[in-house]
């Protein structure tokens, strides 16, 4: 009887386990996902614990911006797009140009350097 209860206790030790196991693997991996806001802007790209890691975002007037994302915002490198014909390829810190970027227009380079909180830094 002793052996018995041991058994059952192992093995409901090692079910509860697993469970915890697959809820918190399952619950904080990376997910393929399509959002679409009120605004009008869709997200497709990859979210963890509902938040915006890396894809594409498209507003409602066109503009389109690819790269990563961190509480909320642009981070990291990414590509802004705007309806307006203009490009800015670089690296993005809390939603704006922060560090080395390129602003492009019908395929010229119209300013290519660093950028201070948005802002291009002239030489």
């Amino acid at each position: 009887m002793q052996r018995r209860k041991k058994w059952i206790l192992l093995g409901s030790s090692i079910l509860i386990i697993g469970c915890i196991l697959v809820t918190f693997l399952y619950g904080i991996s990376p997910k393929e996902e399509v959002i679409k806001f009120q605004d009008g802007t869709v997200y497709r790209g990859t979210t963890k614990e509902g938040k915006l890691v890396s894809g594409v975002l498209r507003f409602k007037n066109g503009d389109t911006y690819q790269g990563g994302f961190k509480d909320g915002h642009f981070e990291g490198k990414g590509i802004y797009r705007s309806h307006a014909g203009w490009t800015f390829e670089g690296h993005f810190h809390q939603g704006v140009a922060d560090g080395q970027g390129a602003l492009k227009k019908a395929g010229k380079v119209l300013q290519t350097g660093k950028y201070d909180k948005g802002a291009y830094q002239k030489k």
